[in-house]
């Protein structure tokens, strides 16, 4: 129950961190925001400021930004369909970027307040402490460290090299969590750090239903000067939907095996 509790918490932060990015930027060229949700399904708690309502929903794992004129259903004089694709894509790219640069911050803090450091010749350790200007460049290392390993690990999983087994889903990521709480607040930065790093760059990737793929729609409408048709984007966010279960199963699949639920 602890470490459920815990992922939900890292999870929320991360998601509204995420949501914060998108609201702000969709704010800074006046597209009105309807709904900004932590959590999915029924509302738990909603307090409304000017136009837009804050939620609190019961699902804990995730969480959205409703825009106004998302859709021909939902036109709206300001709304996100009306903006230039530049603009809708700078919106987009504002929740992932949000993420990576939230893990930047958590590595610099973490840099800061200390590391502990094995000790050469023995089982004791050091607290390595750099002073705060050299921490902010470690830890830009230490993200694009990161980020490159992500990269990396995407790369080989669509040419082959990696296997899907080796993929993280809710559960690891959980264990991840809950594992790092019990070993302190500087092993939980680094855990919330490598999630929310996750979750920008991936976030990233050409799948309809991300905002990497939506961004990649904004850029051949850029291209080709002609938006492309509702019905068209309706149908490749439902095949992205469809993807995203079926690699969602996958990692559950993983996870429970890692946990001898099942045989890999």
């Amino acid at each position: 129950m602890t470490t459920v509790l815990v992922f939900a918490v890292v999870i929320s932060i991360l998601v509204v961190v995420h949501e914060l990015g998108h609201h702000l930027m969709a704010k800074w060229f006046g597209v009105p925001v309807e709904v900004f949700s932590v959590g999915f399904g029924p509302k738990v708690l909603a307090v409304r400021y000017r136009e837009t309502e804050y939620r609190l929903s019961a699902i804990p794992f995730g969480g959205y930004v409703k825009m106004a004129g998302t859709s021909p259903k939902d036109s709206a004089p300001q709304g996100f369909d009306s903006k230039a694709p530049w603009q809708r894509f700078l919106i987009l790219l504002a929740g992932p970027a949000m993420n990576v640069g939230f893990a930047l911050v958590l590595a610099v803090v973490g840099l800061w307040v200390g590391i502990e450091m094995p000790v050469q010749g023995g089982g004791a350790t050091t607290l390595y402490r750099p002073d705060p200007l050299s921490a902010i460049p470690l830890a830009v290392r230490v993200i694009a460290d990161g980020s490159a390993q992500i990269l990396t690990t995407l790369g080989g999983l669509l040419t082959g090299q990696i296997s899907p087994s080796h993929l993280i889903g809710p559960i690891g990521l959980a264990q991840i969590a809950g594992e790092s709480a019990q070993l302190g607040w500087r092993a939980m930065l680094a855990a919330m750090a490598f999630i929310s790093l996750n979750l920008g760059i991936c976030n990233l990737l050409p799948v309809p239903i991300l905002d990497g793929g939506q961004m990649l729609m904004l850029l051949i409408e850029g291209v080709t000067r002609r938006n492309v048709p509702f019905h068209v984007r309706k149908a490749l966010l439902g095949a992205g939907a469809a993807a995203m279960i079926l690699l969602l199963m996958t990692t559950f699949y993983n996870d429970l095996g890692r946990l001898g639920l099942l045989t890999l």
